[in-house]
């Protein structure tokens, strides 16, 4: 019985991530892409919980986003093409590329927090304050879980 609603629990949540991925990239941008603008944008404004940057990397956001390097280049290839960022090198070290947001890109971001936004506010709207109060403790334990399987998982690869 625990088994079925681990798997139903598994599925829950797969589903739910599935339906607010469609949600969030039916618009201007995939969430690859809004997650790298949002990073660029955070980082250059200094309200993320790094340190503000004039400049950032791709090396960063992929440490940031704990994407692999490739990952991101494609990302940010679309995101040129599109106008939203401009790639430059680096005139003290030109090993480095800085990449800045274009007002386009600015653009596509604000309207993107918007979209999401507006989702998470239909979502309070639908679930009314006592519902969504207990999603957001029961999302936080869940987090916290995961966060204590993980320090397990990685005490036994320290063995």
């Amino acid at each position: 019985m625990k088994q079925q609603k681990g798997t139903r629990l598994l599925y829950s949540c797969l589903n739910m991530r599935r339906q607010l991925n469609k949600l969030i990239s039916n618009g201007n941008l995939s969430q690859g892409e809004y997650l790298v603008l949002r990073n660029i944008w955070l980082s250059n404004t200094g309200l993320s919980d790094c340190r503000k940057q004039e400049h950032i990397g791709t090396a960063d956001l992929s440490d940031m986003l704990e994407l692999s390097r490739p990952s991101i280049t494609r990302n940010l290839n679309d995101l040129e093409s599109r106008g939203f960022i401009t790639r430059n090198i680096d005139k003290e070290d030109r090993r480095r590329i800085h990449i800045e947001l274009t007002e386009a890109g600015i653009g596509a971001i604000e309207e993107a927090n918007k979209k999401i936004l507006g989702i998470a506010e239909r979502l309070v709207s639908s679930l009314g304050d006592s519902d969504t109060d207990k999603l957001i403790e029961l999302i936080d334990k869940l987090t916290e879980i995961y966060k204590q399987m993980l320090d397990e998982s990685e005490d036994r690869n320290d063995e």
